[in-house]
Parts: C-alpha cells; structure tokens; sequence
C-alpha cells in the first residue's frame, strides 16, 4: 500500500512538473512576444512574419525567424534557453 501511495505521489509531481513548461509551440510565442518589446526590434521597425522552434538538446532550442525590415526581407538563426521558468533568446548573423 505504501508503494502505490509513494508511486502515485511521484507520478502526481512528474506531471506537475512537466504540466507548468511550455511547449515548443507556445515558447515559440513567447519569444516573438519578447522579440517584438525588444528596444532592438522596436528601434528597427522590425516585423516578425515567422519563428519556427525545434528542441536542440535539455533546455536549448535552435529557431529560425524570418523578418520584414525596412531593407527587406531577412533570416536569421535564433537560440534560444529555456529552463521551465525562464527564457532568454539570442539571434545568430
């Protein structure tokens, strides 16, 4: 009996835990979101058409944005970390 309680318990905080991460889809949101608030884009008049999320590895993903800028249309390589909680992003020329 104690090992059913003990199992279901772990079970309960696993899905708990994995419950509150976003997926790659919603990340992939909350980084435009971020991008757009950014100083760089907003001083830049950048405009997001795209950014495609796919999990590297752990907590890394790799991403592609593509952009509509006032020289044009652009892409560029995004990384971007996030822990459960946190996220930064970063774009790679």
């Amino acid at each position: 009996m104690k090992s059913t309680k003990l199992l279901f318990a772990v079970l309960f905080a696993v899905i708990s835990l994995v419950s509150c991460k976003l997926s790659t889809e919603d990340l992939a949101k909350q980084v435009k979101k971020s991008m757009t608030e950014s100083k760089q884009f907003k001083e830049s008049s950048i405009k997001i058409n795209s950014l495609i999320l796919t999990k590297k590895s752990g907590n890394e993903y790799d991403g592609v944005l593509q952009t509509n800028e006032p020289n044009g249309e652009f892409t560029y390589k995004v990384m971007v970390v996030y822990d459960g909680d946190n996220m930064t992003w970063e774009i790679k020329e």
